[in-house]
């Protein structure tokens, strides 16, 4: 077996075909050669790094790494978002993994990455924590507002009309007293190279919208039989923006979403959104990392969950 590692732009015809059959094998999915392209290309550097387990010619494993900049204390580094790993079954192992992974750290520690993370499922995150592959960086948390609760449970649909009183009254009096103050973290993304990008990849159906002064990022879709608004991003960090978010999004997107989610971290409150208590999540946000350059990155600032600008738009699947 071999353990290789190219650059999106270096990959062959039947390397991506190879990668992307092994993706919606292993995930069930259906996903075209577009969404590749547009996932791996959409970067400030316009390519990212793949690391590929290929055994007789044929890819039974691979990860991929999608470059951002990050300014830590404001100075410029290049991170990578670690998405996508898998492993045929007959290959699954630890060595495997392990071999795969390092030789890509190597590579890219060479090309100037500072640092990896990403958020695993909860099978990936104990392999990797085990293996100190990567780090624990915290988990991320969810936030919602049931706008609809028969669309979330049916069985509560005559309820509808109370829920959706109960959170325009909510969102209206949060609204009120939200502050103005910008909240700055010590690591967060570049705002101008990752912005121009992000929105571009999968199937790019993100509606991007500036409101009162607040500018945020949203996307409209059916997850998990549930029509769902899930809030991504909001420029700049404060109460009052996001509540400028939720507002818009409800006034103009009402009948479109039962639920609106936001997942991250969010040091203050009066963001007028509700937190979910971490036993009733339908899904764990595990947050890991790695550091690549000890000399460009303070490894307790690095992984501690409050210093990062962390949420939906760090993530790979939406």
């Amino acid at each position: 077996m071999e353990f290789i590692v190219k650059k999106t732009n270096e990959l062959t015809g039947a390397e991506r075909q190879g990668m992307l059959a092994l993706f919606n094998a292993i995930f069930e999915k259906d996903r075209p050669v577009t969404y590749f392209n547009n996932q791996f290309s959409n970067n400030p550097l316009g390519y990212s790094f793949h690391a590929m387990i290929v055994d007789a010619g044929q890819i039974v494993g691979s990860n991929s790494y999608i470059p951002a900049y990050y300014l830590v204390n404001g100075k410029r580094v290049l991170f990578v978002n670690s998405v996508d790993t898998m492993v045929s079954k007959p290959y699954r192992d630890f060595v495997n993994l392990y071999d795969m992974v390092t030789t890509a750290h190597d590579y890219m520690q060479k090309e100037g990455v500072a640092g990896v993370y990403g958020f695993p499922n909860d099978s990936s995150y104990f392999v990797y924590i085990k293996s100190k592959l990567m780090h624990d960086i915290g988990s991320l948390t969810t936030y919602c507002l049931p706008y609809r609760i028969g669309g979330i449970k049916p069985g509560l649909k005559a309820l509808n009309w109370l829920s959706i009183f109960f959170v325009r009254l909510y969102v209206f009096l949060v609204s009120i007293i939200a502050g103005n103050t910008i909240y700055r973290f010590p690591i967060e993304k570049e705002a101008e190279t990752y912005n121009a990008t992000r929105y571009k990849r999968l199937d790019a159906q993100y509606r991007k919208i500036t409101y009162k002064g607040s500018e945020f990022v949203y996307k409209i879709m059916e997850h998990e039989g549930i029509k769902s608004a899930f809030l991504i991003d909001v420029f700049e960090k404060s109460a009052a923006n996001f509540n400028k978010a939720v507002q818009y999004i409800i006034k103009n997107h009402g009948k479109e979403f039962d639920i609106l989610l936001y997942a991250g971290y969010l040091p203050f409150k009066l963001h007028g959104l509700i937190k979910v208590p971490q036993k009733l999540i339908p899904k764990n946000f595990h947050f890991t990392g790695e550091i690549l350059r000890k000399d460009k990155i303070d490894s307790e600032l690095f992984f501690t969950l409050a210093s990062w600008d962390v949420n939906l738009s760090n993530y790979d699947l939406l």
